[in-house]
């Protein structure tokens, strides 16, 4: 027998061929404006009833009538796509991406949204550190933040939209964050690296017998050579170095313009991308070595161009290309250049490319260079970041204050 309720409370009553009770309530959908009724269904009448009122509540905070349909899964995918993917780099919307679908999905996507608690995801947070990378080895600090601030993005989005009430992440902990431990060279192993990218003796390592020189492999050993000699002496990150064009450099002037980065995407390949800040485009201003270094491969290149004709083709004007005049490939000159440079000069293979801008910075530092200049050649945002960055590498910038004080404020 059914009961009625007051306007707006429902209509309960018990369906005895399925052994549970149903109510039907009435509410207005916001996204049409039309009248429509909810079924809820309970073991017993009261269970409906407090069921039908949380529903009725939710809608006039602000939740949508289909909101509990949602799996986490379906959110992030419509959060990335709708959301994210438009308005970021690509690179940035992969770490998204890897973040996400790597290590919440498998663990709660197939979970209802709305019913996704603040202990759920601390259990995957603590997952993560422990075990979470590879040979089951903890993740470091900074991606388990970086996940749990891109799934607070997510979450705080769907309590915009109507989805959540509220966003349970905020509830959780994340790890204290532990400063991945900067690598630079010294001065001496930087001149090594250099001394052996020029020699190029590393091109031939795993080859039983030494190759006679030609000149595909001259070409790109005194490329691969002109790069590192570059990022050491100018900080440049690696997408930046190879997305550099002649046009970028004023030769009589001895300066470098940051203009671009050539990166690697999973779904569009290489491709071009705008500097990260806005103090990333930037005039570098070099010395006459980086100019004399740069001017004597530009000629190999213009000869490589010569000796191939139309074959050769530099559409975009780049200062590093392969033999055909294509864009390098950033992971393959990594693999198959840099680390076996590394190796041949005695240095850890753990080292990468990104640590020459780390030793560019440092070995500046050391010298006694002003911040400012530093973090305005490194392209930082800010000064601070400079600072927060490379300061700690620099143990007797205390005591060098002492040594000034004590010259100081001399009273007889």
């Amino acid at each position: 027998m059914a009961k009625k309720r007051a306007f707006g409370e429902g209509t309960i009553y018990e369906n005895k061929k399925r052994n549970r009770w149903e109510g039907q309530f009435t509410y207005n959908d916001p996204a049409t404006g039309k009248t429509k009724r909810k079924l809820i269904t309970g073991k017993t009448q009261k269970e409906v009833s407090l069921k039908g009122k949380k529903f009725l509540q939710d809608l006039e905070n602000g939740l949508l009538p289909d909101a509990a349909k949602m799996t986490l899964n379906q959110w992030l995918e419509c959060w990335l796509t709708e959301y994210i993917k438009p308005n970021v780099r690509i690179k940035t919307y992969e770490k998204y991406e890897d973040c996400l679908y790597g290590y919440i999905k498998p663990a709660l996507g197939h979970l209802y949204i709305t019913k996704i608690k603040a202990p759920d995801i601390q259990r995957v947070l603590n997952d993560m550190s422990a075990t979470g990378g590879r040979n089951e080895e903890g993740l470091s600090s900074s991606t388990v933040r970086a996940t749990r601030r891109y799934l607070s993005m997510a979450f705080n989005k769907a309590m915009q939209v109507g989805i959540l009430l509220r966003n349970v992440v905020k509830a959780t902990d994340p790890p204290r964050l532990v400063k991945e431990e900067i690598r630079p060279l010294t001065e001496e192993q930087a001149s090594e690296l250099l001394q052996t990218a020029k020699e190029g003796e590393y091109f031939y390592q795993g080859v039983k017998q030494r190759r006679k020189p030609c000149p595909s492999s001259e070409y790109h050993k005194a490329m691969a050579y002109a790069a590192v000699f570059l990022a050491l002496n100018t900080g440049m990150r690696l997408g930046e170095v190879f997305g550099l064009k002649w046009s970028d450099i004023e030769f009589e002037k001895n300066s470098i313009y940051v203009q671009r980065a050539l990166v690697s995407s999973r779904t569009k390949g290489m491709m071009f991308e705008a500097p990260k800040t806005k103090g990333s485009k930037r005039r570098i201003p070099v010395t006459k070595k980086v100019i004399q270094v740069l001017e004597t491969y530009q000629r190999g290149q213009q000869w490589m161009e010569n000796m191939l004709g139309n074959k050769f083709e530099n559409k975009e004007n780049l200062v590093f290309t392969n033999i055909w005049g294509k864009q390098v490939d950033t992971s393959n000159f990594t693999t198959r250049y840099f680390k076996k440079m590394l190796v041949q000069a005695g240095i850890e293979r753990s080292f990468c490319f990104h640590d020459l801008r780390h030793t560019h910075a440092t070995l500046l530092l050391a010298q006694g260079v002003n911040i400012k200049v530093i973090s305005e050649r490194l392209g930082h945002s800010t000064v601070t970041m400079t600072l927060d960055t490379y300061s700690h590498l620099m143990p007797d910038m205390q005591e060098t204050a002492v040594k000034v004080l004590e010259g100081m404020f001399c009273i007889g």
